[in-house]
């Protein structure tokens, strides 16, 4: 765990930068997201990073609790809804397992950019059907490394193993789904957002 938050910590304002250019890609993630929700939601955005996301759909909902490992990124985030003067949006440092987290607290659940990264996804899958309301829905966006070329996997292995990137899963569309589906959601959406990045979007509901 302290590996990924100094690892993040490090790259947190190169990062934030990179998000806050709003490229047309991410216009898009956000346009679909919010044409999910409603203004009664209570949404959980699942490795916030420095609060991008959180803030942009903070207006559309009732309230957004970003939390994310590195403290680095926090700091960025809460910085952020200071300067923009958004009051419905908190930023903690913290994974999705922290006590603090209660069950059936959230209508909705955001994951962007983060499935693929988690040491224990069925896990993880389990903790967000936990901690959404019946009938909540969790909004993802993974990239399914597993669909790339060998060459493009092995050049992976070796940057994590240089520090230059963290530790990827190599998911592939149809097992990200499978284990979605295993863990208590029904998949609604789930379509390849961009084919060049093998990223997939699925949007499932919780059953039970």
């Amino acid at each position: 765990m302290k590996q990924e938050e100094t690892f993040w910590d490090k790259r947190s304002r190169q990062y934030d930068a990179a998000v806050t250019k709003r490229d047309a890609n991410y216009i898009n993630i956000i346009d679909s997201t919010i044409a999910l929700l409603s203004s009664k939601d209570v949404v959980l955005d699942f490795a916030c990073a420095s609060g991008e996301y959180s803030l942009d759909l903070a207006p559309c909902v009732q309230r957004v609790h970003g939390i994310d490992l590195s403290t680095r990124m926090i700091e960025l985030a809460n910085k952020k809804a200071r300067e923009r003067q958004i009051a419905n949006v908190t930023f903690d440092s913290a994974d999705v397992f922290d006590a603090s987290l209660n069950r059936g607290a959230y209508s909705a659940i955001v994951a962007f950019n983060i499935l693929h990264l988690v040491n224990d996804l069925p896990g993880v899958l389990a903790r967000l059907h936990e901690l959404l309301k019946t009938d909540g829905v969790l909004i993802s966006l993974t990239p399914c490394l597993g669909e790339k070329s060998w060459l493009f996997r092995h050049m992976v292995g070796l940057a994590h193993k240089l520090g230059a990137v963290p530790s990827i899963s190599n998911l592939t569309s149809s097992s990200l789904a499978s284990l979605v589906a295993g863990n208590g959601f029904e998949i609604t959406e789930n379509r390849t957002w961009n084919k060049k990045h093998r990223a997939q979007w699925i949007v499932a509901h919780k059953l039970r």
